[in-house]
């Protein structure tokens, strides 16, 4: 059978339809995949003197390792550095390697934490949100604080941990962390007391201004 030249042309368009559907598919595969994974986007604002870092994500790895590349091809072109953040928390380890970087940064750099609009910055994002020698957020911004977890590392799944295991890490999460970035005691235990038995304790940025957590430090109009 012999085809026409304006039927072949119909053909391999359909086929290159075909093709770009299938790379879609393909694509949002592999968003929903890693979807945990996080992406970061920086870009520099010469006329603020300020590099913009965007972190959407978990607090795992490749956090850290993609802020400290950010950081190390533009940081002689801004002298602040503005971390953005939207995270339902992560790994207390990563975290841990993420707040040590952001505290190498601020040797160096004026460094900026916000969330905004109606993003969340639960559990290890936290501590990660409390390096910023600036802290703001949008008054909906939500963050969520919540006792430590021990978790299997292949299924994610609960660990059976004593409860006084439970509280002496949640304890040292506080005093790493909270103690460190001015948050008054008192807040700290009214918000630990009600956590106990695993709860998850959600606020906004607004009610965390009002409840002079020294957590958020200024609201964003």
């Amino acid at each position: 059978m012999i085809l026409s030249r304006s039927t072949n042309r119909i053909v391999w368009l359909a086929v290159l339809a075909l093709i770009a559907l299938l790379a879609m598919q393909t694509r949002d595969q592999l968003l929903t995949i890693f979807a945990g994974v996080g992406t970061l986007d920086a870009r520099v604002v010469a006329e603020e003197d300020t590099l913009l870092l965007n972190w959407h994500g978990t607090v795992d790895a490749p956090m850290a390792e993609r802020i400290a590349d950010a950081f190390a091809k533009n940081k002689s072109r801004a002298g602040k550095v503005v971390l953005s953040l939207s995270s339902p928390g992560g790994s207390l380890d990563h975290g841990a390697k993420v707040v040590r970087l952001l505290r190498d940064i601020r040797r160096t750099h004026t460094l900026e934490t916000v969330i905004e609009g109606r993003r969340i910055c639960a559990s290890m994002c936290v501590p990660v949100y409390l390096q910023g020698e600036q802290r703001l957020a949008s008054p909906n911004a939500r963050f969520m604080f919540h006792e430590v977890s021990f978790r299997e590392s292949l299924s994610d799944e609960a660990l059976p941990v004593p409860a006084a295991a439970t509280q002496r890490a949640t304890d040292s999460v506080f005093r790493r962390y909270f103690d460190t970035a001015g948050v008054p005691e008192r807040w700290i235990r009214a918000v630990r007391q009600d956590m106990t038995g695993g709860r998850d304790v959600w606020k906004s940025a607004r009610e965390l201004m009002t409840e002079k957590a020294g957590i958020v430090q200024r609201l964003l109009d």
